[in-house]
């Protein structure tokens, strides 16, 4: 092993077991923040077995079975980690499940995790033309790929469900957990590239090295920020969808001039009361204030207004802090951007600049 694939490997191993403890023990952090922890507690180990195994010392050796197959679980972890980040829910018995890939891996190769004698010769030489080993290799390989489809259509849905109907998220959020899953997918397959095509070490090396900097980063932003990746009510929409909807199908039901007459009562209605400064305004609210069915507001808002519910609202609150800066008001943007109804100021300066096409600063500079 070489000198920096060593140093990458202990830095890995410390970093895993620092932020396991503090995402652990702080009591302010989410329950998605201590399912990470007990991810990079698992990274840390994976990181640790390569040195565990080049010591080839006998008191530590015990440890190589149980840990080789370890990262069978990895695409798992990932997918739970990011479903509970957004929504904020906790697991459920059924997430049990996730485990099959690491328990087909413990159960076909049981001798190796109870002997640290055949572990040790397992990973030193793990090519093998047993039909168990050619099952575990597909088992543990096969596992990111399903996994990484999984992250693929549950972030997709995810973010349509929040534009369609949440008034107001960082739209940052999804743009990091796109990043986790290329992240995800490049280190897995520069370890597939690197295992089967008997590529130099300097690809593997690569690899470690980006989940170092992958992981651990999120990692220490969720301690610092443990709502960093928590998409406000989504999981209340998610979970109990209206009745209204799953009974309406798919297709527009109403005519034009119905969708004409809607869409004019709510834009009267929206701006008329300022409903828009509610942060916590969702399809299904702004449907039950105004008195009409949530599969028929949506319909409006996109076949007769050309945009999400998201994009209705935040045109609105945009506009109103527009016309403050028109007005010359010498108030601090992120105060401006809150009473509007902005959640976060991270949110609004994504959301001004795309439907205006400046930086609030800069609006406010060049009207100055």
């Amino acid at each position: 092993m070489s000198q920096s694939q060593t140093f990458i490997l202990a830095i890995g191993a410390f970093q895993g077991l620092v932020l396991f403890a503090l995402l652990i023990s702080d009591k302010r952090v989410s329950y998605a923040s201590k399912l990470l922890g007990l991810q990079c507690l698992f990274i840390s180990t994976t990181f640790a077995l390569p040195l565990i195994v080049d010591a080839n010392e006998s008191i530590t050796s015990w440890l190589i079975g149980p840990l080789v197959f370890l990262p069978a679980c990895y695409g798992a972890l990932t997918y739970l980690y990011c479903r509970t980040a957004i929504t904020g829910s906790s697991l459920k018995y059924s997430d049990l499940l996730h485990l099959v890939p690491l328990g087909i891996c413990y159960l076909l190769n049981y001798d190796i995790v109870l002997s640290a004698e055949k572990a040790y010769s397992f990973v030193r030489l793990p090519e093998t033309i047993e039909f168990r080993h050619t099952i575990t290799k597909i088992v543990y390989y096969g596992q990111i790929v399903v996994y990484v489809a999984l992250l693929i259509r549950l972030v997709g849905q995810y973010q349509l469900k929040a534009k369609q109907t949440l008034s107001s998220y960082n739209p940052d959020i999804f743009m990091w957990l796109w990043s986790l899953i290329a992240f995800t997918g490049l280190f897995w397959g520069l370890k597939m590239l690197f295992y089967f095509l008997k590529l130099p070490s300097a690809i593997n090396i690569l690899a470690d090295l980006l989940l170092v900097l992958l992981v651990y980063s999120i990692a220490f932003i969720q301690w610092r920020n443990p709502s960093f990746f928590h998409v406000k009510q989504l999981k209340n929409e998610l979970a109990s969808p209206s009745q209204s909807e799953s009974n309406q199908p798919s297709e527009g039901v109403l005519d034009q001039e119905m969708r004409s007459n809607f869409l004019q009562l709510v834009q009267e209605r929206v701006k008329e009361r300022a409903l828009y400064r509610d942060s916590d305004l969702t399809l299904a609210t702004l449907a039950d204030d105004i008195g009409i069915n949530v599969h028929h507001l949506s319909e409006t808002l996109n076949q007769q207004g050309g945009k999400n519910f998201n994009q209705f609202i935040n045109e609105y609150r945009v506009a109103e802090v527009c016309q403050q800066l028109e007005q010359k008001s010498d108030r601090k943007l992120v105060d401006l951007a809150l009473d509007a109804g902005f959640s976060s100021r991270s949110s609004f300066n994504a959301i001004f600049k795309k439907i205006t096409g400046k930086t609030p600063s800069l609006f406010r500079q060049q009207l100055g």
